[in-house]
This record gives structure tokens, C-alpha cells and sequence, in this order.
């Protein structure tokens, strides 16, 4: 006797009834979409987001296929992580279950019957028990333990209930549905062994196996009814209503589109065409940039990795992307939108019809400016989204609003924006040239020779900030000992607009960009090295976009080079406790991890520990995003923040790659007393102790 799987058992009807809601259901979806499309996220300004088509195809199914397994943006919070993969594979199970049913009930019928009906039904249990789990695991966290992202009531609202309730109610009628028709067979038949493949009907149908066969029919039918008018009522809610829902839409369309260029380099304003410069009214983002604000879940990841945030200042990455969204539906009258939910705004406003009139401002009504500038753009808050949100653009986007359309900068920045326009860095006050650092260190300009391997980009900071200095003298030593031959710019060296760029002055940016793109090009030069993240990302990310190609390479990569290649001895050991600071524009936005590393463990009896937020989860030091020369007007300094994880390690030396991380650590360390105790050195600082000619 062999087992079958009769679909619409007990429900001659149900065939018509199914597919009929279906369609009707798959029509309402499509519908749905395609007014979202044209009522909210077409009001965005045009982006090419479809190349390289190919690729982006390639990248889509990995990340929803391979990684979909175990996506690591999910299981780098794997509390909340787990449950949303076991709800996502969950879904997965049903959906393919439910195309089984389908093909077997009009054409492959022995896909009911043997060890194929079987396999289906567990499969179909196997799924619904992970949606239950995944979802209790929700409501737990949610409700009961409401962590940090979900202090405020309105980062619980009904509509998350009402979701999580939709899907509780289709995934535990539909084990009532099977613990119905199990408990109508009687014990010990083989029918009753088959029904253990049924584990979450055959545990349910236990508590009613001493009802009557009609009571049991009964039963069966009614809820087979509620199951169906729920599972078609939850894909309404999705389709028609702003439901968290939403986002196995948007969330798999966002992946989809998301962002293909290095992650350091900001979108360019072609100045001479842009009909206005920067946002300053919804409607001026890309449709890209709308489609991440509809992605967003409020799961709250961005927020918990802020700096900001969690220094105290007023800047919250999830309520930036929420406050915009709210406006944006405000604007857009989407019409299933009976009214606009009210999610956390950065400052509490009173709550606006639909047809308000006039709109709110986008800048200092729906988002504070306050809020604007204190964003160090280090990159936490993407680098942990999980819908690849891209939150920095849209606040550069508004600082460049403020300041090429409003003239509004915050007052010390001024003075360094002003100072690289006029004499071409950003060291305000400094008497210095960019070459004093090179006395006694003999070193060759291009203007002398262009005939070089390696041209030594210094960067503001190591040519003329007198702690970073020491990092431009102990690099040009480890190029001398290593026989490379190298120059620098000298006196034509200028800034490579990075402050301008990320304070918003991208007319500064791209007139500091093109002058020094021209001059490299005038010499011919091929391949750059340079101690600076900041400078590195913006010559190797973003001077390609206006022509400018060249090889960039970190200190960092070269110095590990030059260790592996035997060109540099490290014979001098230094018997000390060292933890090691990720930049974020090394780290988060280049992906360069391990070669600092590689450089430190090379270096004899050091003792290289980590400290607990390192590598992608490195807290920034608060000197990004032009931040460097703005001090905190709240909260606490974020570099007092990152020294407290330092010390946790209990080391001797604090190493960087960066001459802001290394600045903004060293203010840390005379602030707390500590400089009997603790140092901070840059790795080429420390490579350049372990050397011969220091020994």
C-alpha cells in the first residue's frame, strides 16, 4: 500500500476557491507595486542603477541564494539574525510547497503519492515550524525584552503586531488544518505512521484524537476556510498598506539595486548641468535613494553601530531614514494610505494630514540640521544593514545643500574649508610647509625627477600637523631602507578635498580634485602610496570619476609587501602589548583588514591583541566627515569612547594607520591622564622601531 496525498481532502471546492483568490490576490500585488513605483518612488530624480545588468544578476542570486543560508549581514546580530532566516527559509519551504501542490494536483499527480508525498509534507512542516519559532523569537524580543532599538512605542506599533499576528495565525491554522484530517485516522494504521512525516499536524492532532469523525470534518473544513481567507487577507495587508511587511518587496528589490561602485566614494554633482545642488525637498533624491527609504524595517542595526547615537549626539541613522520616509509619503499621497504612520522623528513634530499645505522643510523641520552635521560618515550604519540601505549620501546630499544653496556651514568649519581653497590644505594656523617634515631625510620632489617608482602622497596632516609629521618621517625611512625609489610632490602637493567633499563643499572638492588630477597626470605618475585613508580612498575611488585613474596603494599594502618581499628587516623586537584600531576609511570602506595586521605580526615579541569591536564592528575615533575640526556641541567626545575599549585590552600601545585616528586617540589619552601608560603610534612608527637603522 502506497501513501497518498489527496491536496483538497475533505474540500471538493477548493480548487476553484483557491485559485480564484489567488489570481485575484496576485492581481491586487502587481497593482500595488506598480502604484508604489509611480506615485512614490518615480517622484525621485533619475539614477542608472541596472548596470552592469550581468553582474548585478550574478550578485543578486548569490546573495539571495548562498547567502541566504546564513546571510552574514543577518548573523552579525545573530539574536534577531537566526529568527529572521529561520521566518525567511521558512517561507521559502511553503512557498515551494505550495508550487508542488499546484503541478501535482492538474499534471504530476505521482508527486502525491510514495516517498515524494512524504518528503513534501515534512518539508511543509519543517517550514511552518521555523516561521513559529522565528516569530515567537520576534515577539520575545519586541515586547518583552525591547533592546535598544525598540525603546520607543512607536518602534512597536500596531502594524508590527498586526504582522506578526498575520503570520502566526497562517502558520498555526495551517497545523490545525493538518491535526484535523490526521486525527481522523485511526491508531495504529499505516496511514497513522505516515502522519509522523506531519510532525507539527500529528503533535496538534493529538489533543483531539477522541473527538467524532464528524466533529472532526467539521473542524477541518472551517479552518481550512480561515487558513485560506487569512493567507490571502496577510498578502492584501502586504500589497495595499505600509505593513512591516513590505519589505519582501522593497528589501529584495533594494539588494537588487544597490550600490556597485568602491564603498568610500560619494556621487559626484556635475556642476555645470545640476538644476540644484545637493536635497533640500524630497523629491530631489534619486529613486534609488526613495526606494532605501521604503527598504527600511526600523530593525534599528544602523542605530545601535552610530557613534553618534551613541555618544549622545543628536543623529539617529534609522530615524534619519524613517523621518524621510514618513515625509515622503506626506508628499506622495500614495492612495492605499488612509493615513501617514507616524514614525520616531529625530524632533518631535505634531502630526500632519496627508494634504498639509504648505509641506514641511526637509532641512530643519524633518531633519534637524544639528542632526545633519553630526554624521562622521564612517560607514557603521551601512556596513551593518541588512537591506543595504545607503544612509551617507542622503546626508552628504543634504549638507551640500546647506552649503552650496544656503551658505550655511557650521562655524568651525569654515575656516578650514577657506583655508584649502586658499593655501591648499586644511591645517589652519600651521606656519609650516609641506616640506619641513623632510629635513634631514634627503628626499627627492618630482619636480627634480619624475623618473620614479612610487610617488609618496603625504596628505595635510603628515606634511604639516606636528604629531602626524612623525608618521611621513617614519615612512619615508622604511621606503629609504627598503630601496625604493620614491618622491613626493613638495610645495605642489594640495589637499585632496576629501574635508571639502564630506562637509558638503563639492564645488571645493571637485576644483581641488581636477587641479591635482592634472598635475599627477603632467608627471606621468602611475602608482601612489600614501599613510592617509582619507586620501587613499578619495585618489583611488573618487578621482576616477573625473578621469583621474591611478594605482593606489596604503602604507599599510606596501610595508606587508616589502616584509613578504624580504626588502625590509624587521630584526628589533618590542616586547609590548599592542591593540590595533581600524580606521573606518581603511577598514569599512576599503575592506582593508589584514595587512595592518600582517604588518604588526611581523614585527618580533609584540603581543597583538584585538579589542572587542574590531575589524567591520571598529568604533569609529569621531574624525570622519569632516568632524575632525567640529567638536561635539553634545553628548560625549566619541574618541574618549574608543579609548575606553583600548584600555579594556589592557595594552601597552594603541597602533592606527590613519593620522586623524592617531590625533583623535592621542587627545583621548591626555585627556584621561594616561600618557605614562599607554602610546599611540602608527604601524609605520613602530615598523620603522623594528628596523635596523633604529636598533
Amino acid at each position: 500500500m502506497e501513501s497518498i496525498r489527496e491536496v483538497f481532502w475533505n474540500v471538493p471546492e477548493g480548487p476553484w476557491i483557491v485559485y480564484t483568490l489567488a489570481i485575484v490576490a496576485v492581481l491586487i500585488f502587481v497593482y500595488a507595486i506598480v502604484a508604489r513605483f509611480w506615485v512614490v518612488w518615480r517622484r525621485g530624480k533619475p539614477e542608472d542603477r541596472f548596470h552592469p545588468f550581468w553582474r548585478r544578476i550574478g550578485a543578486f542570486i548569490k546573495t539571495g541564494i548562498v547567502d541566504g543560508l546564513a546571510h552574514k549581514r543577518m548573523l552579525r546580530e545573530p539574536y534577531p539574525g537566526i529568527p529572521h532566516l529561520l521566518i525567511f527559509w521558512g517561507c521559502v519551504f511553503l512557498l515551494l510547497c505550495a508550487g508542488v501542490d499546484f503541478l501535482s494536483h492538474y499534471w504530476f499527480h505521482s508527486w502525491t503519492g510514495g516517498t515524494p508525498g512524504l518528503i513534501h509534507s515534512l518539508i511543509s512542516d519543517i517550514g511552518g515550524i521555523l516561521i513559529f519559532i522565528g516569530t515567537i523569537v520576534f515577539i520575545v524580543r519586541r515586547y518583552a525584552q525591547k533592546p535598544g532599538a525598540f525603546q520607543e512605542r512607536l518602534d512597536r506599533s500596531s502594524d508590527d503586531l498586526i504582522t506578526v499576528i498575520l503570520i502566526l495565525l497562517v502558520v498555526v491554522t495551517g497545523f490545525f488544518v493538518e491535526a484535523f484530517r490526521i486525527a481522523t485516522i485511526g491508531p495504529g494504521t499505516q496511514e497513522a505512521a505516515w502522519s509522523l512525516w506531519s510532525p507539527g499536524g500529528w503533535i496538534v492532532g493529538k489533543a483531539f484524537a477522541d473527538s467524532s469523525l464528524g466533529t472532526l470534518l467539521t473542524w477541518h473544513r472551517i479552518l481550512w476556510y480561515v487558513h485560506i481567507l487569512i493567507t490571502v487577507g496577510a498578502v492584501l495587508y502586504i500589497s495595499l498598506f505600509y505593513s512591516r511587511l513590505n519589505h519582501i518587496i522593497t528589501s529584495t528589490a533594494n539588494a537588487f539595486f544597490r550600490n556597485r561602485e568602491p564603498k568610500g566614494a560619494l556621487v559626484p554633482i556635475n556642476l555645470e548641468e545640476a538644476e540644484f545642488y545637493g536635497v533640500g525637498e524630497i523629491g530631489n533624491f534619486t529613486w534609488k535613494q526613495l526606494l532605501d527609504l521604503d527598504a527600511c524595517t526600523r530593525c534599528g542595526r544602523c542605530q545601535e553601530r552610530c557613534p553618534a547615537y551613541l555618544s549622545g549626539q543628536p543623529l539617529s541613522p534609522k530615524k534619519i531614514i524613517q523621518s524621510l520616509k514618513e515625509h515622503l509619503l506626506e508628499e506622495s499621497h500614495y492612495p492605499f494610505l488612509t493615513k501617514v504612520p507616524q514614525t520616531s522623528l529625530i524632533t518631535a513634530q505634531p502630526e500632519v494630514a496627508a494634504e498639509a499645505d504648505p509641506p514641511r522643510a526637509l532641512i530643519g523641520e524633518v531633519i534637524p540640521e544639528e542632526a545633519i552635521w553630526s554624521c562622521y560618515t564612517c560607514g557603521a550604519c551601512q556596513e551593518i544593514c541588512p537591506i543595504y540601505a545607503e544612509h551617507i549620501n542622503k546626508i552628504i546630499d543634504m549638507r551640500r545643500n546647506l552649503v552650496l544653496e544656503q551658505a550655511k556651514v557650521p562655524e568651525l568649519a569654515e575656516p578650514i574649508l577657506s583655508c584649502i581653497e586658499t593655501r591648499g590644505h586644511s591645517c589652519k594656523g600651521t606656519t609650516a610647509t609641506r616640506t619641513d617634515w623632510e629635513q634631514g631625510l634627503d628626499i627627492k620632489h618630482l619636480s627634480e625627477d619624475s623618473q620614479v617608482d612610487l610617488v609618496f602622497w603625504v596628505g595635510c596632516q603628515a606634511s604639516l600637523e606636528d604629531r602626524s609629521v612623525k608618521i611621513a618621517q617614519a615612512f619615508a625611512k622604511i621606503l629609504k631602507a627598503a630601496g625604493i625609489n620614491f618622491a613626493t610632490l613638495g610645495t605642489e602637493e594640495s589637499c585632496c578635498g576629501d574635508p571639502a567633499r564630506r562637509m558638503g563643499n563639492e564645488y571645493l572638492f571637485q576644483m581641488q580634485a581636477v587641479k591635482n588630477i592634472e598635475l599627477l597626470k603632467n608627471y606621468n605618475v602611475k602608482k601612489i602610496v600614501t599613510t592617509c585613508p582619507h586620501c587613499f580612498n578619495t585618489i583611488k575611488n573618487e578621482y576616477p570619476q573625473f578621469d583621474g585613474e591611478f594605482e593606489v596603494i596604503h602604507h599599510s599594502q606596501l610595508i606587508t609587501q616589502l616584509i613578504k618581499e624580504g626588502k625590509l628587516k624587521l630584526n628589533s623586537g618590542i616586547n609590548k602589548r599592542i591593540t590595533y584600531h581600524d580606521p573606518c576609511y581603511l577598514g569599512r570602506h576599503n575592506d582593508i583588514y589584514e595587512p595592518p595586521r600582517r604588518v604588526l605580526k611581523a614585527i618580533p615579541q609584540i603581543d597583538l591583541v584585538e579589542m572587542q569591536r574590531s575589524y567591520w564592528n571598529s568604533f569609529c575615533c569621531g574624525g570622519g566627515g569632516g568632524r575632525f575640526w567640529i567638536e561635539e556641541a553634545s553628548g560625549e567626545r566619541i574618541s574618549n569612547l574608543r579609548l575606553e575599549d583600548v584600555i579594556k585590552t589592557k595594552a601597552d600601545i594603541v597602533a592606527t594607520a590613519c593620522p586623524f585616528c592617531l590625533q583623535m586617540l592621542e587627545d583621548a589619552i591626555k585627556a584621561k591622564g594616561l600618557e605614562e601608560s599607554l602610546q599611540d603610534l602608527d604601524i609605520a612608527e613602530l615598523v620603522e622601531l623594528a628596523t635596523h637603522s633604529s636598533s
